[in-house]
């Protein structure tokens, strides 16, 4: 197996930089943080853009690269390649404000363009990276850099041997990156209404399923590329550094199918989506957070505090905006930012407090260094403990325990189409063998076949952008639901857990469960539990 980079590195984690494959060590990240204190913090009006020099990049990193082979003095090497650490954040600073713009607005072609370059440029400069790490590791001054007032002890330990980042593998990520912006430039033409999406998959569907046949296709070589004998396996290793396997992601989808779905099922053939929820407009979505901020105090509210005063959220409707939201940590000023496309209706609250905890997060962590799972717990938790500590709506609680019931149901089916579709080879690997399987899955999962699209695969924008991540959305939510339960049981607890747990640096999902106090979602007779607290909401 070739050798990888090691753990996600989150503090300069944006949506569509997962692909790029930003992996590295626990003391690496470290460093790079340590870089960021003092960072003096800016409005976000007064955040400028450059288009990144990936030139100049380059031979930054060579110069270091031959450094670490001549050099004298390890402190004079170290400064190198902290100046150009500094470079790396700035270039995914940029490409973070890049893609806040692009999103705002994906009419204008600039920021589609920016956007798009710092996309495909992304490979080359984790290349760089790569490399010089794997070079500094063999450094005749290794052992001089790796002392306690430098990098530290082990930093470059698993950079030893060889590197995966070499032209190959560089431009098998690099027509990835050019797949995917062929996709967003698809989707950005999906409508407004729902009764216009037959158009949009008659026009738009074919090309786009052409586009995911070939990603994944691409994939599967990049995964053996790597030493691997099955994508899926690969994507846990190699972007999410997950401490559970997909062998047991597998069986955890069934035995949600199993419990859950029955419970599901009865949801979508009563008449409850017809009557919950109402229209919401900017300001009660704004003020629900607002005031759940406040209600929980501490360094929530002192992080919704310093979103408002420095402009760090778009939470407006506009027809040009893309249909996402999210959010990221823009390393070079050293603040989150968020981003949401509300809809008009009561999920708004729920998406915006969504966003919120990942803003929390970033916030309290100074860019948190946390695991992609972990990362989500704070997120989906916001949304559970605002209904604790926002205005009291027992329709939104209601609709965020239906909310849960899909997300446990809806998420594992596409988690279990995901990985049954990296086994798809040859004459099977087709736009139709695609929408077969998707329809297959989804119909074991309880989704009405009759009205729903198969060729809706296309809508879930994690399938082309973020391989394998649905799952974590599964687990974390049930990591998340139990802040809601502990907080029912009694009052203050939930929140207790979530708030010491905010700075959290934990890589791994299961490891940051046990020091938090947390039940694995994989533990016997879990499900049976969620069942339950599900049911006495909703029935």
């Amino acid at each position: 197996m070739r050798k990888l980079c090691g753990k996600l590195i989150v503090l300069v984690l944006v949506l569509a930089l997962l692909l790029s494959g930003c992996s590295l060590l626990d003391s690496v990240r470290e460093k790079f943080a340590q870089l960021m204190t003092g960072v003096s913090r800016t409005s976000f009006t007064d955040m400028t853009y450059t288009r990144p020099n990936i030139q100049k990049l380059e031979a930054m990193a060579k110069d270091c690269e031959e450094a670490a082979a001549t050099a004298q003095k390890a402190a004079l090497l170290a400064e190198q390649v902290w100046e150009f650490y500094g470079y790396y954040n700035e270039f995914f600073t940029n490409y973070n404000l890049a893609s806040i713009h692009h999103y705002r607005d994906v009419t204008d072609i600039y920021w589609e363009q920016e956007y798009n370059f710092c996309m495909e440029k992304a490979s080359k400069l984790e290349a760089a990276l790569d490399n010089l790490h794997h070079a500094l590791a063999k450094s005749p001054l290794r052992e001089q850099l790796e002392a306690e007032d430098l990098f530290g002890e082990g930093y470059f330990d698993d950079y030893e041997g060889e590197s995966l980042w070499d032209p190959t593998f560089t431009a098998m990520m690099e027509e990835e990156a050019r797949l995917i912006s062929q996709y967003n430039d698809l989707s950005g033409n999906m409508p407004e209404s729902y009764w216009d999406m037959q158009a949009y998959y008659d026009t738009y569907a074919p090309q786009m399923l052409e586009v995911f046949a070939q990603l994944v296709a691409l994939r599967q070589e990049i995964g053996e590329y790597a030493g691997y004998d099955d994508y899926v396996q690969f994507a846990y290793d190699f972007y999410y550094y997950r401490d559970y396997t997909p062998q047991q992601a597998e069986k955890y989808c069934a035995e949600i199918r199993d419990t859950l779905v029955p419970l599901y099922r009865q949801l979508n053939d009563s008449n409850f989506w017809a009557t919950i929820g109402d229209t919401c407009t900017e300001e009660q979505t704004y003020s629900y957070v607002r005031d759940m901020a406040a209600s929980m105090g501490g360094t929530v509210k002192d992080a919704f505090q310093l979103m408002e005063a420095l402009e760090l959220s778009d939470t407006t409707y506009s027809p040009n905006k893309y249909n996402i939201s999210f959010e990221v940590f823009l390393t070079s000023y050293g603040v989150p930012y968020l981003f949401v496309n509300p809809a008009g209706w009561d999920r708004d609250k729920l998406t915006f407090a969504h966003e919120f905890g990942h803003f929390c997060s970033d916030y309290a962590a100074g860019g948190s260094q946390a695991g992609v799972d972990v990362a989500e717990v704070f997120s989906q938790g916001m949304e559970y403990l605002s209904l604790c500590y926002g205005q009291q709506d027992k329709t939104l609680e209601k609709l965020k325990m239906a909310d849960s019931l899909c997300i446990y149901v809806e998420q594992a089916a596409y988690a279990a189409f995901e990985q049954k579709l990296y086994s798809l080879k040859g004459d099977d690997l087709t736009p139709e063998g695609i929408c077969t399987l998707f329809e297959k899955t989804l119909g074991e999962y309880g989704f009405d076949a009759q009205n729903y699209d198969p060729r809706g695969v296309v809508d879930i924008v994690h399938f082309f952008l973020y391989p394998q991540y649905v799952i974590s959305y599964v687990v974390s939510n049930d990591a998340a639901l139990q802040l809601y339960q502990k907080e029912q049981a009694q009052g203050g607890n939930g929140l207790k857990i979530f708030e010491e747990s905010l700075a959290t640096e934990q890589g791994y999902f299961l490891a940051f469960l046990e020091e938090a106090g947390l039940d694995s979602p994989f533990a016997p007779g879990r499900m049976e539990t969620v069942k339950k607290t599900l049911s006495s909401v909703l029935n």
